[in-house]
């Protein structure tokens, strides 16, 4: 696994680190809010935690989520994240002392003028939209490619990134930004595509990554400066309760590891020594049988990488909701809470919700029906019980509205 000098040591005082778990950014929902004047920099966690109730429909318990937050612009971005689409992503999360979007990579960039920027990690393409000196993004947005992608498939990606980019500024309300992108005209579009270099030698003194062009391109690397412990545990998406057990886990875990790999690399040391003394005139030989009888499970092993490359494919290709779930959310009263959803037949979108002003239903459907993208509104299954309603919402979308594999940031 590559390192990545120093994001560690700020927490355990340690000359060791690790690299964090990255997960495709494209998953996220996210959004930047001005942080009132009047709160304390203590308490931005708490602001932060209730606007992620604002721009996600489902309870904070579901969610996997983070921020970044600036004292210098007082601006904070949140992003959050269905955690049943993550689960597998962060099966092994305990293994790492933090887990990111890919996105925050770049976090702590800063331009003279409004930019939009590309970062690609794996198979994921991320826009990321800074306004002017401004640390903190306006908008994000991203989209998965091909297992194997082509350069002409990823100049497609950067459009179709810049164009949901340029959608998010015309369509979401900004009022609460200090100095948002208000015109795309004005935002100066990266002709480069960036990605991280891992090898990047930092200083002790400013830690520091390096993003420089994707694939050898022409143009000159940006160094991102590391933040503190605190603000890497803000960025960590994972569960309150999993980030104070990695906690006090951590101190120990790091003597425990320095003390093993110390015996292991003894044992490895002492094993080739002897192993070179007894057997170094068969090893040219033992190598030549071992490849002979391991070449028909070469080809086996590759023919199973080849179709679970397939298998990826196809599940890259189904549709997600997020778009249509976006489209209505936009509507939503907030005393509308959504318990469960489907997506069917590749433009409907069936919602189970909940609601605590009984008038809100009725209000909500004759809203629905008055946007231009639907075809149909249904409600059924409507309840009232003890001044709470239930009930079921089914939309169909109009041919052509909505396209597959659309993964929006912003709710």
């Amino acid at each position: 696994m590559p390192k990545l000098p120093q994001w560690i040591q700020q927490l355990s005082g340690s000359e060791e680190s690790i690299e964090p778990d990255l997960v495709p950014g494209n998953w996220f929902v996210s959004r930047a809010f001005s942080v009132p004047e009047e709160l304390k920099s203590k308490d931005v966690e708490e602001f932060a935690e209730l606007s992620v109730e604002e721009i996600s429909p489902f309870n904070l318990e579901q969610l996997y989520w983070g921020f970044h937050y600036s004292e210098e612009s007082n601006r904070v971005f949140i992003y959050a994240a269905f955690d049943q689409k993550l689960r597998a992503q962060m099966a092994e999360s305990e293994l790492y002392d933090y887990v990111f979007p890919d996105f925050v990579q770049t976090f702590g960039l800063k331009f003279d003028q409004s930019t939009l920027i590309f970062l690609i990690h794996e198979s994921t393409l991320c826009g990321i939209l800074l306004p002017t000196n401004d640390p903190v993004p306006q908008a994000v947005a991203g989209l998965t490619l091909d297992v194997e992608f082509s350069a002409e498939e990823l100049d497609e990606a950067k459009q179709q990134v810049t164009r949901r980019i340029q959608e998010q500024v015309a369509r979401l309300p900004e009022r609460t930004l200090a100095n948002p992108v208000s015109s795309f005209d004005s935002v100066d579009v990266s002709d480069k595509i960036y990605t991280r270099n891992w090898d990047y030698q930092d200083s002790k003194s400013t830690p520091a990554i390096e993003l420089v062009p994707y694939a050898d391109g022409p143009g000159s690397p940006w160094l991102v400066s590391i933040p503190g412990s605190n603000r890497l545990w803000e960025l960590d998406i994972r569960k309150a309760e999993a980030k104070e057990q990695l906690v006090k886990k951590h101190s120990w875990t790091l003597l425990l590891w320095r003390v093993s790999v110390a015996v292991v690399l003894l044992f490895i040391c002492l094993a080739f020594l002897e192993i070179g003394l007894v057997a170094l005139s068969k090893m040219n030989e033992n190598e030549l049988l071992v490849a002979l009888e391991l070449e028909p499970q070469a080809e086996n092993v590759q023919q199973k990488a080849d179709i679970l490359a397939k298998i990826n494919q196809v599940t890259n290709n189904q549709l997600l909701p997020f778009e249509m779930l976006d489209a209505i959310n936009q509507l939503r009263p907030p005393s509308i809470y959504f318990t469960r959803l489907t997506a069917e037949d590749g433009n409907a979108l069936q919602v189970e919700a909940i609601s605590f002003d009984i008038t809100a239903v009725k209000e909500y459907e004759e809203e629905l029906n008055q946007v231009g993208f639907l075809s149909l509104v249904e409600i059924s299954n409507h309840r009232v019980q003890n001044n709470r309603a239930t009930f079921r919402l089914r939309v169909e979308f109009k041919q052509g509205v909505l396209q597959a594999q659309t993964f929006l940031t912003n709710l």
